[in-house]
């Protein structure tokens, strides 16, 4: 019988009930394993490096660090690691904040729930979660990270590398590329890191927008984000 795949997902959040709620929530959705939960960022990020989760669910405030730097220390230990924010904020300036920390995505705890349920399915799955209105400040950001990064830069990439740059731009998760290109998941991830490594970036946001940028008439697909 095949092994069904399900993500492990570290819960950070000082309210009791909220993590009651996201863990029944969780639970009606079968992908997913709640296997530690957290009321502070000290407390969470110790469950992170001991338990290695494919998800962290944190919540931009705690009680003794905001989530955003919570969420920087985590991505600066180990880059690949997948955060989403949860807030009852929808502050514009603190997302960015969350995204350039190298969280994956920021969702609104009073969203509806197949809402956020269907924004950590995407991260979880390869993909990134990002609101429309912030991807001009993306794109800023962005700006002024590439220092100059253009066509040129792009051109540094093997041609098929450079083929999964289109779909990266539509929000595609790493499944949904590898289905698109009849490659498999792992040299779908083998690639990315070639990329990122290549272009001197670290995230989906940042190769959707220099992509964007390098080739006149494209822009970043708002049709996959929350």
């Amino acid at each position: 019988m095949e092994q069904v795949r399900f993500y492990r997902v570290v819960l950070i959040d000082d309210s009791r009930m909220v993590r009651l709620g996201i863990r029944e929530q969780l639970a009606r959705a079968t992908e997913f394993r709640v296997v530690g939960e957290a009321m502070s960022a000290a407390e969470g990020s110790e469950l992170v490096a001991q338990l290695n989760p494919d998800l962290v669910l944190l919540d931009s405030r705690l009680p003794d660090l905001s989530g955003v730097e919570a969420c920087r220390r985590m991505v600066a230990h180990d880059p690949s690691r997948l955060v989403v924010m949860l807030s009852i904020h929808d502050d514009p300036a603190l997302v960015h904040e969350a995204i350039a920390a190298g969280a994956q995505g920021y969702v609104l705890k009073d969203a509806p729930v197949a809402m956020w349920v269907e924004a950590i399915r995407r991260v979880a799955g390869g993909g990134a979660m990002l609101k429309p209105q912030l991807t001009g400040l993306v794109l800023e950001e962005v700006r002024q990270m590439a220092n100059g990064l253009s066509s040129q830069s792009l051109a540094a990439l093997s041609p098929q590398e450079y083929r999964l740059l289109p779909l990266v731009a539509e929000g595609k998760t790493n499944k949904e590329i590898a289905s698109a290109l009849d490659l498999s998941d792992k040299t779908v991830k083998n690639y990315l890191a070639n990329i990122f490594s290549k272009l001197g970036i670290t995230r989906r946001t940042q190769a959707a927008t220099l992509y964007a940028r390098a080739i006149p008439g494209r822009s970043i697909s708002s049709s996959r984000y929350v």
